[in-house]
């Protein structure tokens, strides 16, 4: 709007200016005239002078003519404006508090927009970062795996084989676990059955186990199954018999292809070995020192047969030698083979 002001001024003055230029000229002419008529020896030099003027004259009225049209074309231009500033003025008069508050939400929600999208592209870049970093960290360990691969699969190898030793092992006296026990019977109890050989089972259980712990403590109840652990171990010779803690202070020996004689003769081995040991135990109704009882059976195995048949005979065993007055050897008698 100022700038359609400053045009128009601009033409109204140089319109003025023109005018004035136009009087001018007329009043020249007008001289002229007079001039032409009293002096008639300079008739010439007059009328070239006089169209010289008459010249300027239509070139200014034409300067002017066109000056008129640009002008007129100013101002209609600056009245549709008018008008049209008329009508906004004119709506938001009427309708001025909702178009506020439609603006107003509108930019509520490019806010909101706004901030949506900034905290997105924090979260891409933080992204980003930790996708590069996990990247950078999984290259190193590729090529240690590369630079080291042999190292590292021997490493781990020995690390499964310990777990695997581990699992087997009963954690407080260091002989086969329960389940390493049962896995190996049941083996051997299969492959004797394809043999047609026999399989033997010692149980061993410490006695009046329970007193010493109340007499003692269970910190050297303790050390007194590792001790008697390591005694039925060393009474055992061949790679293919197995010691097991069988339960609390029970034990078991497997001894495969061996018959109820040569069974027999181990467990007296074993149970001379803990007499040997002589663990006091002052309250034993049995002797002064830990004792042993054990049950002793062999079958061979059949298909008639089960592996729960060999261990209740030698659970039955191990019961009558406590009933026998302990520190006793009982041999289970079997009609199955």
């Amino acid at each position: 709007m100022e700038q359609l002001k400053y045009a128009k001024e601009q033409l109204i003055t140089e319109i003025e200016l023109l005018r004035r230029q136009v009087e001018r000229l007329e009043q020249e002419n007008h001289d002229l005239q007079i001039a032409l008529e009293t002096t008639a020896i300079h008739g010439d030099l007059v009328e070239s002078e006089l169209y010289t003027v008459n010249q300027k004259l239509q070139s200014a009225i034409a300067s002017y003519q066109q000056k008129q049209t640009i002008l007129e074309s100013v101002l209609e231009s600056v009245a549709q404006q008018k008008t049209d500033l008329e009508i906004i003025l004119h709506t938001m008069t009427e309708h001025g508090d909702s178009v506020e508050t439609e603006l107003f939400n509108l930019n509520q929600r490019l806010e909101a927009e706004m901030l949506e999208r900034k905290k997105t592209e924090n979260k891409l870049h933080s992204l980003v970062r930790i996708i590069s970093k996990e990247k950078d960290d999984l290259e190193k360990i590729m090529r240690t795996i590369i630079e080291h691969g042999d190292a590292i699969e021997t490493q781990w190898y020995g690390k499964l084989l310990e777990a695997d030793q581990l699992a087997l092992i009963d954690g407080l006296t260091q002989v086969a676990n329960r389940r390493h026990l049962d896995n190996y019977l049941a083996s051997e109890w299969r492959r004797l059955t394809r043999e047609q050989q026999p399989l033997a089972l010692i149980l061993c259980d410490v006695d009046n186990f329970k007193l010493y712990n109340d007499t003692y403590g269970h910190q050297l109840g303790d050390d007194c199954l590792k001790q008697v652990a390591r005694a039925i171990a060393c009474s055992v010779n061949r790679p293919s018999d197995l010691v097991a803690r069988y339960g609390g202070e029970e034990f078991a020996v497997i001894l495969p292809n061996t018959p109820i004689e040569g069974a027999v003769c181990v467990a007296e081995r074993i149970r001379a070995a803990i007499e040997a040991l002589q663990i006091l135990h002052e309250r034993s109704p049995v002797r002064p020192h830990v004792t042993l009882s054990l049950g002793v059976a062999a079958l061979v195995p059949a298909e008639a047969l089960s592996l729960k048949q060999l261990i209740a005979l030698a659970d039955d065993a191990l019961y009558e030698a406590k009933q026998a007055g302990k520190n006793h050897i009982q041999v289970a008698i079997s009609d199955a083979n």
